[in-house]
This record gives structure tokens, C-alpha cells and sequence, in this order.
């Protein structure tokens, strides 16, 4: 502020040279300039650019899409055939089931989608796995004497079931009270069960053994070719055939044996691993007669009730049927897949049930020659068959360790038992129905109730594998016969 009072602006004080003053606009005006052309938009065509290996890229990626997609077989047999097909060694060394798979995945991702589908979808008939098998029963003409036999067959089979019936009446009138005590009984005599005795029956394994119908006598088989009769229970030895030349699976007796039968007449019959099949008496060591031989191993057998047939398994997927009034075959029948182990016939005679390799079963009319039921369920062989005596339910043991047991009124299985820890080589049902008893090569036995099919007891004693079982007519005896050589008595009383 002047002396006069007036204000006096401030001057401004100027550094620098006026060189630098005019850099520093020219600066300006260039960063201006640039700013300006960044703004400006411009595009460049990325097509244009020549790229060599982009046509690679391409074809790689849509081979690993392709690949990708690709349903292959999980069954090393069916990629070892694809790529032979393909003209590429099957195996290449040190390359294991996946590494084989994912080889083919690549061979077939670089081919075209016709080339693929023909390498995926068309078998050549030398490649294709026989899996396609012929499901509809066979039914072979028979002889003349069919006829006659299936109209014998059922007029037996009538009066049986006629006397089947009534007994299930008078069942059926038993106070509650009643049952209970005979069950009561029977579990009691099942609680006491120990092993009366035991006796060799040869020099090799015994594979089967049965009462006679009066249940003094066992008749044994063992793989020496020896059939024997025993008594009763002192195990001694009254008649030893041995016409057999190899392994014996069964020897069975005639129902009227020891009773109604004539002991010069036919009481026996056994069978063995080459196909034959000897028909014996009570009194002579030499054959009585011999059926014709089959073609493959013969596995079981069994007389039909009325005691003129009988039925033979054979290892050829089929079983026959013999009249034993003229020794011939009256019966081929065909059904199953593989060979037929067991066959068992139903009280009153009118229906054979069959048991095979192929893992299921059948229930035969004999009357008719029809397969009225089929038995599907078991995961490997069944091994045995078996009736109840009241004529409707069935019992098959098989190599899965199990037994199921079906009713044919109802037309499927009703229980399912895991009965052993190995195969189940045998299942019998005791006369009067009460319970059930099964054999393993689990080197033991068990003894199942018949009404919820509940385990009672289980009797030890064999140390090796149980071949056979078998309850005697009179309900007091179990036999069992063992890979050891060995059949055992089974008793429940002390004094006999």
C-alpha cells in the first residue's frame, strides 16, 4: 500500500528464459497431438495373418472331442478283437488292460465315423462269443411205450395224491396244542443228535449213501467203483459189488427193497462217471442187468414211486427215462444248458423235478412231458433236489452256499438260506416234513426248520468235505457220507 492509499499489484516475478517458455507449449501441444491419434480407431483383420500350424490345432482338438466320445467296450477279449481288426498288434509289452483300451480309443479317434461304426457294430460270426443260446425246450418224439407209461404214470399219481390229501386233512384237524408238542418232539430228538458210528467204506471217497425202505439197510458208492450194502445199525458190510471200473456218484434202492420185493429181483441201482448204469439184487455180487451206456458221466439218479421207472442225470444237458420191465429208454428229454446233476421225483409220482449246471431248475409233468416250471435264481450249479412230502414245495441246494426253497403253487422261490460257507452237496426233507437237513463241503451238516427255515442245529464231526445226507423212512437215522473215505450213523438215542 502506497503512502496516497492505493493498493499496488503484486509483480510477477518471471524465471527462467523465454527459450524454455516456448519448449514447454511445443511439448503441450504434441502430448495433445498424440492423445488425439490413441483416440483414433482403428482395426486390423486377424484372418489375414497366415498362421501354418492352425489347421493342426484344429484337427487335434476335434480328435480329443471325438475320442472323448467314443463308447468302447470294457471287456479286454472284445478290444483285443477290435484291434486286431484295426490291423494293430493286440498286445504291446509292459501295457496293461487300460493302456490297451485307451491305444484303440486313439487309433479309432483318427478314423472316419463310418470306419468307426464298422469296427464298433459289425462282428464277424468267428468273433462273435456264442452268448445267444436256444431258450425254448425240446421235446423229442418218444417210442411207443411213452404213451402207455404217462397214462400209468397218472392213474398212480392220483390214487397217491388221493391218500396225499386225506393226510393233510387229518393234519389240518390237530389241535394247535398237538403240533406244538410233536414239534416240540422233533426238536427235542434234534437237540440230542450225536454220532452213533462210522465205518470206511473203501479206499476212496464215498460219494453217496441211502436207506433202504426199511431203514435197516445203507447202500454206499465211493469213487473206487465199489457199491455196499450195510446193516443198521452195526455198519457191517453184507454185500460188496464192484463191477464198476471208475468213480460211482450214486447208488440208490428200489422203493418195495426189503420189503414187498423178492431179493433175486431188482433192488438197486448205481451209475458212474463213464455212463453206465447197473441195475443189482440182495443176493448176488455179479450185476442183475445193465441200462444202455450214456454218452457222458451219468450224475444221479432215481426210481419213480411206483418203483417201475427209472430216471438218470446226464452230464449231455439231458435226462432219461427207463422202463425197467424191458430196460429201454422211454424218455429223452432236453432242457437245460449244461449237464443235469440231480433229479427227484414228488410223492404221488406225477412230477420230476431237475436240478443242472446251468445254475437253474425244472419241474417236469410227467404225465403230459411239459416243463410246467421254471427255477431261476441260484448264481452257480445246483448240486441237489429235493420234494417236500406234501407235494408242493421244493428245495435246491447249490455252489453259491445257498438253498432256496419254491412253492409250485404260488410259482416262484419263497425263502432264500445262506445255508454254508461252501458248496451245498445235498438237501433232504424228513418224512413227516418237520425239518430239513443240508450237507457242505464246508465239512459240515445242518438241520433247518420246514416252517420259517431256521437253523436248529449243526452237526460236526467229518474233516473233510460232506459228499451226501440222507434220513431214514423211519424219521431215527441220519447217514452222512465224506470225502475222507468214511459214512457216518446219526442217532439221537443212546440205547438202539
Amino acid at each position: 500500500m502506497s503512502l496516497n492509499g492505493e493498493a499496488i499489484a503484486p509483480k510477477t516475478l518471471k524465471t527462467g528464459s523465454l527459450a524454455n517458455a516456448a519448449m514447454v507449449e511445443k511439448l503441450q501441444r504434441d502430448k495433445d497431438l498424440g492423445s488425439a491419434e490413441l483416440r483414433r480407431a482403428e482395426t486390423f483383420d486377424l484372418k489375414k495373418v497366415d498362421n501354418p500350424h492352425e489347421k493342426e490345432v484344429l484337427a487335434e482338438f476335434d480328435r480329443r472331442r471325438k475320442a472323448r466320445n467314443l463308447t468302447l467296450p470294457t471287456d479286454d477279449i472284445q478290444v483285443k478283437l477290435m484291434l486286431r481288426r484295426c490291423n494293430e498288434p493286440i498286445c504291446i509289452f509292459g501295457e496293461d488292460i487300460l493302456d490297451r483300451r485307451e491305444r484303440l480309443r486313439n487309433l479309432l479317434s483318427k478314423l472316419s465315423e463310418d470306419e468307426v461304426h464298422m469296427i464298433l457294430h459289425s462282428w464277424d460270426e468267428k468273433e462273435k462269443p456264442d452268448t445267444q443260446l436256444d431258450t425254448c425246450t425240446w421235446y423229442h418224439r418218444g417210442p411207443e411205450g411213452l404213451r402207455d407209461a404217462r397214462v400209468q404214470i397218472a392213474d398212480y399219481s392220483l390214487q397217491r395224491a388221493s391218500k396225499r390229501l386225506d393226510r393233510a386233512r387229518a393234519q389240518a384237524q390237530l389241535s394247535q396244542q398237538e403240533r406244538a408238542l410233536v414239534k416240540q418232539e422233533t426238536h427235542k430228538w434234534i437237540k440230542n443228535l450225536h454220532i452213533y458210528g462210522s465205518q470206511v467204506s473203501g479206499i476212496r471217497s464215498t460219494s453217496y449213501s441211502e436207506f433202504s425202505p426199511d431203514s435197516k439197510h445203507i447202500v454206499t458208492s465211493n469213487w473206487s467203483g465199489q457199491v455196499s450194502i450195510w446193516t443198521v445199525p452195526d455198519c457191517n458190510e453184507e454185500l460188496k459189488l464192484t463191477t464198476h471200473s471208475c468213480q460211482v456218484g450214486c447208488a440208490r434202492f428200489h422203493p418195495g427193497a426189503y420189503k414187498d420185493v423178492d431179493p433175486l429181483c431188482l433192488s438197486a441201482a448205481s451209475c458212474d462217471h463213464e455212463g453206465r448204469v447197473v441195475l443189482w439184487n440182495l443176493v448176488n455180487e455179479q450185476p442183475l442187468a445193465e441200462l444202455e451206456k450214456h454218452p457222458a458221466r451219468v450224475s444221479r439218479l432215481a426210481f419213480h414211486p411206483s418203483g417201475k421207472y427209472l430216471a438218470t442225470c446226464c452230464f449231455d444237458a439231458s435226462w432219461r427215462l427207463f422202463d425197467l420191465e424191458t430196460l429201454n429208454e422211454i424218455l429223452f428229454q432236453e432242457g437245460h444248458s449244461k449237464g443235469v446233476f440231480d433229479i427227484d421225483f414228488q410223492s404221488d409220482g406225477s412230477l420230476a423235478l431237475t436240478g443242472g449246471l446251468d445254475c437253474y431248475g425244472r419241474v417236469w409233468d410227467l404225465r403230459t412231458g411239459r416243463c410246467i416250471m421254471f427255477l431261476e435264481g441260484h448264481q452257480k450249479a445246483i448240486h441237489t433236489v429235493t420234494w417236500h412230502p406234501n407235494g408242493y414245495i421244493m428245495v435246491t441246494g447249490s455252489a453259491d452256499n445257498s438253498c432256496k426253497v419254491w412253492d409250485i403253487r404260488m410259482r416262484r422261490c419263497m425263502y432264500t438260506m445262506p445255508a454254508h460257507q461252501n458248496l451245498v452237496s445235498r438237501a433232504r426233507i424228513d418224512p413227516s416234513g418237520e425239518y430239513l437237513v443240508t450237507s457242505s463241503y464246508d465239512n459240515t451238516m445242518k438241520l433247518w426248520t420246514t416252517s420259517g427255515y431256521q437253523p436248529l442245529k449243526v452237526l460236526e464231526g467229518h474233516d473233510m468235505k460232506v459228499m451226501s445226507v440222507d434220513i431214514s423212512p423211519d424219521g431215527q437215522w441220519i447217514s452222512s457220507t465224506c470225502y475222507d473215505r468214511t459214512f457216518k450213523l446219526w442217532n439221537s438215542s443212546i440205547d438202539v
